[in-house]
């Protein structure tokens, strides 16, 4: 299960045994992730592997270079543009909010 620090819960999924999961929030902040062992399960071995991912890095590049034909070098610069894009819309995140706080403490 997956939490916002709201509280809403992002993700569920119960009686997996092995695969990939995957969600999307606009809520920023610590996010808490449980998992856990059904009791009829006691003494099994069992390992998790999390691969926590956010922003421009959770772009599938695999997908976008086969559904456009891209590869080599046009690839990394597609990767690096996304990056670019990230980058610039956290400053202008940022700017937006020091902005309004300027104007609260007025």
């Amino acid at each position: 299960m997956v939490t916002s620090p709201f509280g809403t819960n992002l993700h569920h999924q119960e009686n997996v045994t092995k695969g990939q999961s995957a969600f999307t929030t606009s809520e920023g902040g610590i996010h808490i992730a449980c998992f856990w062992l059904d009791g009829n399960q006691k003494g099994a071995d069992r390992s998790i592997v999390v691969d926590w991912k956010t922003g421009i890095s959770t772009k599938d590049w695999d997908s976008v270079a086969k559904k456009e034909k891209i590869e080599g070098v046009e690839l990394e610069l597609r990767k690096l543009e996304g990056i670019v894009d990230a980058i610039h819309e956290k400053i202008i995140f940022l700017k937006e909010r020091d902005g309004s706080k300027d104007e609260g403490s007025q």
